[in-house]
């Protein structure tokens, strides 16, 4: 199937899901020691998306052993669930080879989303760290 061409939906009522997944939503340097929400720049024109991945690229720093946390739709961690809260950012430092996969909580290919993602971890970084967080998905607008 060639990129961008439609191909049938039917969890959205047959609204055209794209071959090609695009990038959503960004945050630069996101501060991993923080436990307070930590809002996403919109990065595509529509209302409504689908998230299909999430991807962290390190900037600064190395997180500690008890980095946790999660992604929501809402303001203090209430919403959608996106990443989960016990999602582990350990994995974010420049000895590890990046960018680091995040899993999503669910199959949220089957969850029409219109609300600003917010990254709010559970437990912050003892170490200091920076890091780029990146959604991406559908635009099903």
């Amino acid at each position: 199937m060639a990129l961008n061409q439609p191909i049938p939906n039917p969890i959205t009522n047959n609204t055209p899901l794209y071959a090609g997944q695009i990038l959503l939503f960004a945050l630069q340097a996101a501060n991993f020691q923080l436990t307070t929400d930590q809002p996403f720049a919109k990065q595509f024109s529509g209302t409504n998306y689908q998230v299909t991945s999430v991807v962290a690229r390190p900037r600064s720093g190395a997180a500690s052993v008890a980095c946790a946390g999660g992604i929501y739709d809402a303001v203090g961690k209430s919403g959608n669930i996106i990443v989960l809260a016990a999602a582990s950012w350990v994995a974010l430092s420049f000895t590890a080879s990046p960018p680091v996969s995040v899993n999503p909580a669910v199959n949220l290919l089957a969850s029409v989303l219109a609300n600003l993602p917010i990254l709010s971890l559970t437990t912050g970084s003892t170490a200091a760290i920076t890091a780029d967080v990146f959604i991406y998905g559908y635009d099903l607008t």
